[in-house]
């Protein structure tokens, strides 16, 4: 845990046993549940070129965001494979991108080599601005009395002084990440956890598998083209804009529909195996990948993972030995039989 996250909570509830995350299902349902999220690191874009530079490097358009919209968007290399997967947040002096915090560390230097003359800053602020992430309906209340007002819709904000509430998809309704300058969401997890269940990063990678949201570590970069991830699903690749880095690729995949692998979710057995975990078929052949994994209820784990298409469904899959078994995500995929065999 980086250092100014491990001052800010207190030594007691760092050392405190989390709740089971069948207990935490429970009050996402019945009450509410407060995260902290140490992990996930904050990467300011500012300048006079702020935007035009994010419209010509992300797969998403920028410069038509609305003040009360986020949007998921990917950075790719040249040859299509994704950097990261950012969610896109407007600020009053730029915009906000939210990732892996030792990702956007990875990251940074690579980014900042095509700033080149554009009047452009880059400022890593995961040591001074923070995330919570609440769920339930006692944590929408409680959220309510702070910011006075919530979005009411999946990827829209609204402000509160120095806070920006977004609003995610949960497995039912919605739920919130919080993000601010860490005094504030010190405060309020002070505040917050006396009231809610407290849970983890664990617990709320579980709700963003079930929403099937793909994250990108430093273990995956440059491992999935983004429409491996099911980011045109989730809205995160515009095909109407213009050139950015892999955008060939990206698109002849999407228009040629040449695309082989696309991204499920798994239910496994026993302990949730890192990302970038191989998965394989009956036969012992490679069918995909792992892209995240949490701990369920029942002592169960979930993952998402990025399949081979003519493999998802052909017979019974394994990570590091356990049986891996397909569960619905909460969007529609294209259709299978739309797609060529092949690996």
């Amino acid at each position: 845990m980086r250092e100014p996250w491990r001052q800010l909570l207190d030594p007691q509830s760092v050392n405190e046993p989390a709740p089971t995350p069948a207990a935490l299902e429970l009050a996402c349902t019945d009450s509410g549940v407060v995260c902290p999220l140490p992990g996930t690191g904050v990467l300011h874009v500012a300048g006079e070129d702020a935007g035009t530079f994010l419209q010509n490097q992300l797969t998403q358009s920028i410069t038509d965001m609305a003040t009360t919209e986020t949007r998921l968007a990917a950075w790719c290399n040249p040859k299509g494979r994704t950097r990261a997967v950012f969610r896109v947040i407007p600020s009053d002096t730029g915009w906000v991108l939210m990732a892996d915090a030792e990702l956007i560390r990875a990251i940074q230097p690579t980014l900042q080599m095509f700033v080149l003359r554009a009047r452009v800053a880059l400022t890593d602020l995961s040591d001074e601005e923070g995330l919570l992430g609440l769920a339930g309906p006692s944590a929408e209340t409680l959220l309510t009395e702070t910011a006075g007002s919530l979005p009411r819709a999946v990827n829209t904000m609204v402000r509160a002084g120095d806070l920006h509430i977004v609003a995610l998809p949960a497995p039912t309704g919605l739920r919130y990440a919080v993000l601010g300058p860490l005094t504030q969401i010190g405060a309020l997890w002070s505040r917050y956890r006396e009231a809610l269940t407290a849970g983890n990063e664990a617990f709320w990678q579980l709700l963003d598998i079930r929403s099937g949201l793909p994250a990108i570590d430093t273990h995956t970069r440059e491992t999935f083209i983004p429409t491996m991830l099911n980011l045109d699903a989730l809205g995160g690749i515009r095909y109407d804009k213009g050139c950015y880095p892999g955008q060939e690729v990206v698109a002849r995949l999407h228009y040629r529909g040449q695309l082989k692998r696309q991204m499920y979710r798994l239910a496994l057995e026993d302990a949730a195996p890192d990302p970038g975990a191989a998965v394989v078929d009956s036969d012992g052949s490679e069918a995909g990948t792992v892209v995240a994994a949490a701990p369920a209820a029942e002592d169960r784990v979930e993952c998402l993972a990025v399949l081979r298409i003519d493999r998802a469904n052909a017979g019974q899959l394994t990570v590091d030995g356990q049986p891996a078994t397909p569960q619905p995500l909460p969007y529609p995929l294209p259709a299978e039989a739309d797609r060529p065999a092949g690996g």
